[in-house]
């Protein structure tokens, strides 16, 4: 029974750590869109000589593209919740059955 336990644990701590990063990384890039955004508005607005114009519409562009990307990695974020959801419960009811 105790070989039979080890591997749920090694299996669960795996996935914790991805979640964690898939939040890191959630931040990020909402952050780097929202920056890439302000930059290519700035340089348009350089070359075009419309200072705020393509800024601020460029800036709307990249805050909504991150609110996209966000929505998107934690999406994976619930898939991978789900799937360790699944297996715990698969495995509990394999040791009440081998308990019987």
């Amino acid at each position: 029974m105790n070989t039979e336990k080890k591997p749920v644990e090694k299996s669960s701590r795996k996935q914790k750590p991805a979640l964690n990063f898939l939040l890191l990384s959630a931040g990020s890039m909402f952050t780097s869109m929202i920056v890439a955004g302000f930059l290519v508005g700035y340089v348009f607005d350089l070359l075009f000589g419309t200072m705020p114009l393509f800024l601020l519409s460029f800036g709307v562009l990249g805050f909504i593209g991150g609110m996209m990307k966000v929505h998107k990695l934690l999406g994976k974020m619930d898939l991978l919740d789900t799937s360790s959801k699944t297996e715990d419960t698969q495995v509990k009811s394999n040791e009440k059955n081998a308990s019987e």
